[in-house]
């Protein structure tokens, strides 16, 4: 029974903490500090302080890092890991 409680208390908590980064991000954005735009690449949404949309996320530059076990089973070239050309 213990485990359960335990359990359900790091639900919550991590339930929680979700929900106040949530907010917290947010806040920012309606007060203008980060701002959600898409990717150019895949369309993944991802956050920014600039106002043009992102050359490439973390998705696009990492795909196979962030989702293994999916990029077993496709071979979408959208998610090829490619060299992003800086823009500085």
């Amino acid at each position: 029974m213990v485990i359960v409680e335990v359990l359900a208390g790091v639900l919550v908590g991590t339930l929680a903490l979700a929900t106040l980064l949530a907010l917290y991000g947010g806040l920012l954005g309606v007060v203008g500090v980060i701002r959600f735009v898409r990717c150019d690449r895949c369309g993944h949404l991802g956050m920014t302080s600039a106002t043009e949309p992102l050359r490439a996320c973390a998705r696009c530059r990492h795909g196979r890092l962030l989702h293994p076990l999916w990029a077993l089973h496709h071979s979408d070239p959208r998610y090829e890991q490619r060299p992003v050309r800086s823009i500085h």
